[in-house]
């Protein structure tokens, strides 16, 4: 055999065997990066929870109300999902008015809060004063279907990250769960196991973007029409809560 057939021969057999060598994973590299991003991720789920978690347990009372309040946990995933931006509040109560409190001061967000039950907001106004963070104001209603909310000068305000919506009169929420469909990147609706009695099906359907949470006797819909992936990362937050944390029986304590 000549050299030149020689040459051809051994390239033939070392070909693929450099080619293997210089194209295919390498197993003693690839392993590890995988196990680091896995750890990574890993890693972020944990923390994210666990601050998550945390701000639970600051926020909320234990055991979680099983009606009219609750819509808590579901509100503060909202809050802490959004971190920004201004918030409206129909409806006070012993529930949504001090967390909403906190969020305006911890994450100093503007916040309005108001009702028709004047009760409510001198309560309020009593303990918190009326800031320029957090606004009491006090809807005088008298009407059944509730006219007085359109005429209270509350859409001008603010542009809404976060719009509560559990005020009386009941008639009147269908309009404003429509209304402010355009109005607010998220709108968090009470009572929702009740949408019949409510007439909440025409407003519902203008917000491409739902989530409903049952865990608790009385529902809360998480809705939008502008914003798919913060909904969801609010169902997220929501469905990594602990089930034993809808215990009637169960006590956090914040640890120190």
């Amino acid at each position: 055999m000549n050299k030149s057939r020689m040459f051809v021969v051994i390239g033939l057999i070392t070909c693929p065997f450099i080619f293997f060598c210089v194209f295919s994973p390498n197993e003693t590299i690839l392993n590890p990066i995988i196990k680091a991003g896995n750890e990574l991720k890993s890693t972020e789920k944990s923390n994210f929870s666990a601050e998550w978690n945390e701000t639970i347990v600051r926020y909320l009372k234990f055991p979680l109300d099983n009606a009219y309040g609750s819509h808590a946990i579901v509100l503060l995933a909202a809050a802490y999902a959004t971190e920004s931006g201004a918030i409206l509040e129909l409806g006070m109560g012993s529930t949504s008015t001090p967390i909403l409190h906190c969020v305006s001061t911890e994450q100093k967000r503007f916040v309005l809060s108001a009702d028709s039950d004047i009760r409510w907001v001198n309560h309020f106004i009593s303990l918190y004063g009326n800031s320029t963070l957090h606004q009491m104001m006090h809807v005088d209603v008298q009407s059944q279907m509730g006219v007085e909310w359109a005429r209270a000068d509350i859409h001008s305000a603010a542009t809404w990250s976060i719009v509560f919506i559990d005020h009386r009169p009941g008639p009147r929420r269908q309009f404003d769960l429509f209304g402010y469909s355009s109005r607010s990147t998220l709108v968090i609706l009470h009572d929702t196991e009740q949408s019949a009695l409510y007439n909440y099906g025409t407003g519902l359907r203008a917000y491409p973007y739902q989530y409903r949470f049952t865990k608790l006797k009385t529902y809360t819909d998480v809705l939008s029409s502008k914003n798919e992936t913060l909904l969801n990362r609010i169902r997220f937050l929501l469905e990594t809560v602990p089930d034993s944390y809808f215990s009637p029986n169960v006590t956090l304590k914040e640890s120190s």
